[in-house]
């Protein structure tokens, strides 16, 4: 499928046959960890699988932003849904033509009964407007993204998507098109722009448009949780702020591609194998272990086997 390349070679910023410092010591430990990845299994339990159905680059950046926007909470819970959703889509030509069918002020058609969370099915409905509206007016979505800092390219390319926002759009509808000046750490777009702009494997980079050097790394609770053992983030909040912080951090390690750990350090809290603190059966495997400052266990049952399967 699309952006199944080999990862291509990567900028350092280490040296070699200098001694090693601690950073060295990190960016080692992070390279290896990213190397251990078995990205065919991790992807199958990533939201990143729905984009993966598709070949036509329309679909791939329709179906990649729908499924985005709805990736939070539990992946059993959202996953099912989105799946629907794509599949009631293929049976009209695709996520890109439906988008164009739902553009239609004058169509109702609704994914009755469907809903998440606080999105019910006319918001369902609504998202796949809004992004076909956008591909209506700018001829991709990708147009709407523009190159400049992090911060630049996401918030204008949000702002010009919530101005195609049908006009009665939910409260709920409207909070999937987070922007950074809202201070929000717009993990879902951020995780959107990796899928459509890094070059390597697992994302697509069909957006050659866009530096993978700029972009932002989605912050969610799995990296934000681990980056805190690991020392490269401070605070409680995981907010835009500390996002770009933590890129910042992982640069120093891959300048060309600070993003490239997010799915390495995310699939950690996914697949359950992090479990927030010290295990003695299974941090001792972990590629991070000798640098992670995990608390210990606070009783027995905290030890207990959990899976958070959060995205």
């Amino acid at each position: 499928m699309l952006g199944d390349a080999p990862e291509q070679g990567a900028k350092r910023n280490r040296g070699r046959g200098a001694s090693r410092s601690p950073a060295d010591n990190l960016g080692r430990r992070l390279d290896a960890l990213a190397a251990t990845v078995d990205l065919g299994a991790r992807v199958a339990d990533d939201p990143l699988r729905f984009p993966k159905r598709y070949r036509d680059p329309g679909d791939v950046e329709v179906a990649g932003a729908f499924a985005a926007c709805l990736a939070f909470g539990r992946v059993s819970l959202f996953a099912p849904v989105i799946a629907a959703c794509l599949d009631e889509a293929d049976g009209h030509g695709g996520p890109a033509a439906y988008a164009a069918i739902l553009a239609d002020a004058s169509t109702r058609r609704a994914f009755t009964g469907r809903y998440y969370r606080w999105l019910d099915d006319v918001d369902l409905r609504g998202l796949f407007a809004t992004l076909g509206r956008a591909r209506a007016r700018h001829g991709a979505l990708a147009a709407c993204f523009v190159a400049g800092s992090a911060a630049q390219t996401l918030e204008g390319g949000i702002n010009l998507l919530r101005k195609e926002l049908p006009d009665d759009a939910s409260r709920a509808l409207r909070s999937l098109f987070c922007r950074p000046s809202d201070g929000s750490a717009c993990k879902r777009w951020c995780m959107f722009l990796r899928w459509m702009v890094r070059r390597g494997a697992p994302d697509f980079g069909l957006w050659t448009h866009l530096d993978p050097a700029a972009l932002v790394i989605p912050l969610d609770t799995h990296v934000f949780r681990v980056a805190g053992f690991l020392g490269l983030v401070e605070g409680r909040t995981p907010n835009w702020r500390v996002a770009v912080a933590l890129t910042e951090a992982l640069g120093r390690f891959d300048s060309a591609d600070p993003v490239r750990y997010d799915f390495a350090l995310a699939h950690l809290g996914i697949s359950g194998t992090c479990r927030g603190h010290r295990d003695a059966e299974v941090c001792p495997a972990c590629p991070l272990d000798a640098i992670c400052k995990a608390p210990a266990a606070a009783t027995s049952a905290d030890a207990s086997p959990r899976s958070p399967r959060r995205r």
